[in-house]
């Protein structure tokens, strides 16, 4: 598969992919890529030689955790600044409606896949909204984002749902279990 703008987040998704598999074995959370549908584009002979995508889809993943629903895209970088604009606004409006409705928002940034970072969805929202008013970046670094939202990537497998239990306690959301 070559590497290209259309499938620039595959290595991330990927991660994620067997990340969340493992959750599920340990019985952890149940997290499911949300598959995107397309309509293939036929040349003259029928044969297929290109697609689109035939409806707005949700953010890439969506599960539960806790007995809480989540929802989350992914966005991945090679280089070093990631646009506000890299959600599209069907995908902005359902993290804002699942956020509204109690459910767990955010967006998991990849600059490459040795820095990877669970952004709750109020930041980014804030960020987007901050931009459109002209009075933001268009894009932001890895060192615009907390320390605490950092995944740890010495932890095999890479344990991203360990943030949302930080940030969680943090902001007195979760009880502390025994």
């Amino acid at each position: 598969m070559s590497f290209n703008h259309a499938n620039r987040g595959k290595p991330l998704e990927e991660l994620l992919e067997n990340i969340n598999r493992i959750y599920r074995q340990k019985g952890i959370a149940t997290i499911h890529k949300v598959p995107t549908a397309w309509i293939p584009i036929r040349d003259r002979r029928g044969k297929i030689v290109t697609a689109k995508v035939d409806k707005k889809a949700s953010p890439d993943f969506l599960g539960v955790y806790q007995g809480q629903a989540v929802a989350f895209d992914a966005k991945y970088t090679e280089g070093h600044r990631v646009r506000w604009d890299r959600l599209e606004q069907h995908q902005r409006d359902f993290l804002d409606a699942w956020d509204a409705a109690g459910g767990i928002s955010f967006v998991l940034v990849g600059f490459t896949l040795q820095q990877i970072y669970v952004v709750p969805w109020e930041w980014w929202r804030r960020g987007y909204e901050r931009r459109q008013a002209g009075k933001g970046m268009a894009s932001f670094t890895a060192r615009d984002l907390r320390p605490e939202w950092l995944v740890g990537v010495d932890r095999i497998p890479l344990d991203y749902l360990a943030v949302l239990d930080k940030e969680a306690e943090q902001h007195g959301k979760k009880e502390k279990t025994a």
